[in-house]
């Protein structure tokens, strides 16, 4: 894996599709993960993707810490409360993998679209070639986002893997 120096990430206020207001900000692995965790174990499990989140409090610490330690993450948070997570973690290639996964009751509100669109701009500045992701080929919301963010299907097989090139 490659050792990476990511940049500052600046908060923003994005606005949801009924108009709610939700802080977007930089993750903070030490201030923050009991708080990301609380969401996890709160994720309804019928709302997984491939297997994530973990379903035991032990196995999503495990995650959690794993994605801390090899990645860059921003979060959305409402009341205080974090609602949303989304983490990229380089490759060797000058590439990033995706993860995102916002709370079933903020879902389908335009959050999580604004959240990748808010981190597409940050890999765009940081440098980075491209976006990798992977869902599942049923997650058809998803997918229709990540298209028409620019995502293209790489590997239609049981799963998706999609791409977004950051350098034409």
């Amino acid at each position: 894996m490659a050792t990476v120096l990511f940049p500052q990430f600046q908060p923003k206020i994005v606005k949801d599709k009924t108009g709610e207001e939700i802080l977007v900000r930089q993750y903070n692995h030490e201030t923050d993960r009991e708080a990301l965790i609380e969401m996890y174990e709160k994720y309804d499990p019928d709302y997984r993707c491939l297997g994530l989140p973990p379903l035991t409090r032990s196995g999503i610490e495990t995650w959690v810490d794993y994605l801390g330690k090899n990645g860059f993450a921003i979060v959305a948070e409402k009341n205080g409360k974090i609602i949303g997570h989304l983490v990229i973690v380089p490759d060797e290639r000058n590439r990033v993998d995706l993860t995102i996964f916002v709370h079933q009751n903020y879902q389908n509100k335009g959050l999580g679209q604004e959240m990748m669109k808010l981190i597409i701009e940050y890999c765009k500045k940081a440098g980075f070639d491209g976006i990798t992701l992977v869902t599942e080929r049923s997650n058809t919301r998803a997918i229709h986002v990540y298209r028409k963010l620019g995502f293209e299907i790489v590997a239609p097989y049981h799963e998706f893997d999609m791409y977004l090139p950051l350098k034409k």
